[in-house]
């Protein structure tokens, strides 16, 4: 009896979720499922004139062709069946990969007079060697190429430590040649990653724009912040780093791209070629690493594998449609610039989740893409604290320097607070609070802050003060 009454209970639990998944699957998707599955419009034509591909190649021995290599890679793994990634084990595929560490890749990048060093004799850049040559030369023709990201739904992380030792030399061999022609790479350079920032589809191609942007930032912060600025720097500098635009900070299409991957059921796979898992998981720690990121930050937002009863997958179309609903309202927020995402318990009633799954599993995968949100705020923050660095250095007839942040207008304010930058006038700079929105005076663990020279005309409050706190210290 007691057999039968369990045969009876899963019989009837069978049908009762099959009649719930099968009824789902009848009723008409909603306009916001489909339109968040939509791909992106792609423009370009020929493969091998997409930057995306020569990527993708871009660390593949000196005697090949990157775009074609990448290219190559790409069909191997859109063409296995399930989610893969790019292998890069195959000979001829990672002849020029690095394994430096980053603070190795051109430490003279991070020195406090970057312009002296990188034309020291000791350390200058030429004669380069034949590796350097080649991912030079490859960067070069990298700046030249259209870009499409074509990693909208699969799943992709392609190597990148080799690009941005070649972003690194590029500059630098720039600045060891001339000022002018160091400028000129800086701005060139700032330009075509703005350009991949705001035309990525996935968060990995997001991550890596960032991180050549804030490398960037970085750099011309430090040149900004010399006792004597160089002319040339000067007079190159405004207009260099504006605002992030609506489209830089939106994270419309990664969201997209997530949300196809999850309900095409793409998830990672454990791949037979040896070591390509270990691999993938390298190139996105790398990323991880280099943008400050939590250590977990990308399998956060990845949904887990479906779950499924005696092989009927339980997600139903009312849950899917639960996740359009709020990666719908994600995408608004970021493109409103607010400075944090709804949750999806805060959606309410305009999302349910289905009604077996929520018997089952009632607490719902939440992806987390708060620290992706954030990096985008700093990255604005660094583009703004640039631009007023230079507003800084030119003379003017304010008496305080809060007053100079105020007054350059609000697309220059912190856009963690929506204030005016800060001042710390003991430390001399200037600074955003940064995604805890306290102001910590400047910290570098908590707010993101630059060294800032004032100059002021002559005889204005600030100079007196100024010129007797010298003569105070004199004493």
């Amino acid at each position: 009896m007691k057999h039968l009454i369990i045969s009876i209970v899963v019989i009837w639990a069978f049908f009762h979720i099959s009649s719930l998944i099968w009824s789902s699957k009848g009723q008409p998707p909603s306009t916001t499922f489909t339109r968040l599955l939509e791909p992106p419009q792609y423009r370009l034509t020929n493969p091998y004139e997409n930057g995306y591909y020569y990527l993708l190649g871009f660390s593949a021995d000196a005697g090949l062709d990157p775009v074609k290599v990448g290219h190559e890679m790409w069909l191997e793994a859109t063409g296995r069946h399930g989610a893969s990634g790019l292998d890069y084990d195959k000979p001829g595929r990672s002849g020029l990969q690095i394994e430096r560490p980053l603070e190795e890749i051109l430490p003279s990048w991070n020195s406090e007079n970057p312009i002296s060093e990188f034309r020291n004799a000791s350390t200058r850049l030429r004669p380069l060697t034949n590796r350097d040559h080649t991912l030079l030369a490859r960067y070069e023709r990298f700046l030249s190429m259209p870009f499409e990201d074509m990693g909208f739904g699969h799943y992709a992380t392609p190597r990148f430590a080799e690009m941005f030792a070649g972003h690194r030399l590029y500059v630098a061999d720039g600045f060891s040649r001339q000022t002018a022609l160091g400028m000129q790479r800086l701005k060139n350079d700032l330009h075509m990653w703005r350009g991949l920032l705001r035309d990525a589809t996935t968060i990995t191609t997001k991550v890596m724009a960032e991180i050549v942007i804030i490398d960037d930032l970085r750099l011309l912060s430090t040149l900004l912040s010399q006792p004597i600025v160089n002319k040339t720097v000067l007079a190159m500098s405004p207009n260099i780093a504006p605002p992030l635009t609506a489209a830089e900070s939106s994270l419309r299409w990664p969201l997209q791209h997530h949300f196809r991957l999850s309900t095409h059921g793409e998830h990672r796979t454990d791949l037979s070629a040896g070591g390509q898992t270990e691999s993938l998981d390298a190139h996105e720690q790398w990323l991880v690493s280099v943008a400050h990121l939590p250590k977990q930050a990308f399998r956060q937002i990845a949904h887990p594998s479906e779950r499924s009863f005696l092989g009927i997958p339980l997600q139903t179309r009312e849950t899917w449609e639960m996740y359009a609903t709020y990666y719908d309202a994600m995408i608004h927020a970021t493109e409103a610039g607010q400075t944090s995402l709804p949750k999806l318990h805060e959606l309410g009633g305009a999302a349910r989740q289905g009604i077996m799954e929520s018997l089952i599993s009632p607490n719902p995968f939440e992806p987390n893409w708060d620290p992706f949100l954030h990096q985008l705020r700093e990255t604005d923050a660094r583009l703004r604290l640039a631009s007023l660095q230079v507003v800084l250095r030119r003379p003017s007839v304010q008496t305080t320097v809060p007053n100079r942040l105020a007054q350059v207008g609000s697309s220059y304010y912190d856009p963690f607070s929506g204030l005016p930058m800060l001042w710390s006038p003991t430390q001399q700079k200037i600074y955003s609070v940064g995604k805890d929105r306290y102001d910590d005076g400047g910290d570098t663990s908590f707010d993101i802050s630059v060294p800032a020279i004032v100059s002021l005309v002559p005889g204005s409050i600030e100079s007196l003060t100024a010129a007797s706190t010298r003569r105070a210290n004199r004493r």
